[in-house]
């Protein structure tokens, strides 16, 4: 019997070696990173854009390759979004509310400051405010996310190319800055741009965008496609670096609509969503060694999708958008990767190997 199997496994270790190597595509180099956030997007939101274009193709379609992240933080297994963000930007895992730092307060670099100690460019778009939570991991390092006085003095610090969004008001109010942070920003050498047409109209960097007092308005509230054509704008401005570039884009008002239970206003987002996706992929086909990852930095409001009638038996009764609560759950989300090694992402992981992964692709050449 014992030489049987001795047998047996030299028959077959060829084989296995053989498939593993055929099955692992090569690792391709990455010169250019785009990782999206849909804020709050959980399957259930991306599947009820796929059903209100009527199984149409989406954006999701077109991914290469799909993955599953989970999105727990240090100290409870429903994160914020300080704490996810926190663990894509700096490959860490961190209690709620506490931003590029560890538990213990020791700080972490993020891809984006990281990049551009490699000489690269990095951008920052969101629909949120600039000092939001997903945006400030990629450049502070504060115990509590309201903290936007030290937020925005690390955002000075770092000084990426691009930071915008909405949030003006945190940059002026007396009560919540020392002096007005805009002017200051300003005396530093960034590019203050105070809408949108400004920004399109300049690729001087820094540049520091802030076209709303708030968060920008949601998608339901414009007749315009802000984040994919600011995202766009960024892109060709990070993109007059030969070396390559790091780039966060946000569609930060899926989460809201989400904590708000409002379906009208998710359909809305998740069609800015689309149309910014399919940009980018765009860009991707024609610019060789660009990687885009999408994902999610937790789920919003336990989206479940319901037939009309709780009879199977029946035909089409409906598709309602249900939602389980106004605030975060555990469900891990998606991944959607597209473009140069890709594949890399193509699995079930924490939060974190997303900073790991993008971080050997794009800066351990």
């Amino acid at each position: 019997m014992k030489r049987f199997f001795l047998i047996l496994l030299a028959i077959l270790v060829p084989f296995a070696n053989g498939i593993s190597a055929e099955k692992a595509p090569k690792k391709e180099k990455v010169k250019n990173v785009i990782l999206i956030i849909g804020d709050g997007m959980g399957l259930a939101a991306a599947s009820s854009w796929m059903i209100d274009n009527h199984y149409a193709p989406t954006c999701f379609d077109r991914a290469q390759f799909v993955g599953i992240s989970k999105t727990y933080s240090a100290n409870s297994r429903v994160t914020d979004s300080a704490a996810s963000g926190t663990a894509m930007a700096c490959g860490v895992k961190t209690d709620n509310s506490m931003l590029g730092q560890l538990p213990d307060g020791t700080p972490a670099p993020s891809l984006a400051v990281l990049a551009k100690e490699k000489g690269l460019s990095a951008g920052i778009v969101v629909t949120s405010h600039v000092c939001d939570a997903t945006p400030s991991a990629f450049y502070a390092h504060v115990p509590k996310r309201g903290m936007s006085t030290e937020i925005i003095q690390g955002m000075l610090k770092e000084r990426l190319d691009v930071v915008a969004g909405g949030g003006r008001k945190y940059f002026t109010d007396p009560e919540k800055v020392p002096e007005n942070m805009i002017e200051k920003a300003q005396r530093e050498g960034f590019t203050y741009c105070s809408t949108p047409e400004e920004f399109y109209q300049t690729k001087a960097t820094p540049i520091l965008g802030l076209f709303s007092d708030g968060s920008y308005p949601m998608a339901i509230e414009r007749d315009t496609d802000f984040l994919r054509d600011a995202a766009m704008h960024t892109i060709d401005i990070l993109d007059d670096n030969k070396k390559g570039f790091f780039a966060m884009i946000e569609g930060s008002h899926i989460d809201h609509a989400e904590h708000a239970n409002n379906a009208e206003q998710l359909t809305f987002e998740m069609e800015e969503f689309d149309k910014l996706l399919n940009a980018v992929f765009d860009y991707a086909d024609t610019h060789k060694g660009t990687l885009v990852v999408i994902t999610a930095d937790h789920e919003t409001g336990g989206v479940t999708l319901l037939p009309g009638s709780k009879d199977f038996t029946k035909g089409d009764t409906g598709i309602d958008v249900k939602f389980a609560t106004t605030g975060h759950s555990g469900i891990p989300v998606p991944i959607y990767a597209y473009g140069a090694s890709a594949w890399r992402f193509g699995q079930v992981m924490e939060n974190i190997e997303i900073f790991s992964r993008i971080k050997a692709l794009l800066l351990e050449k």
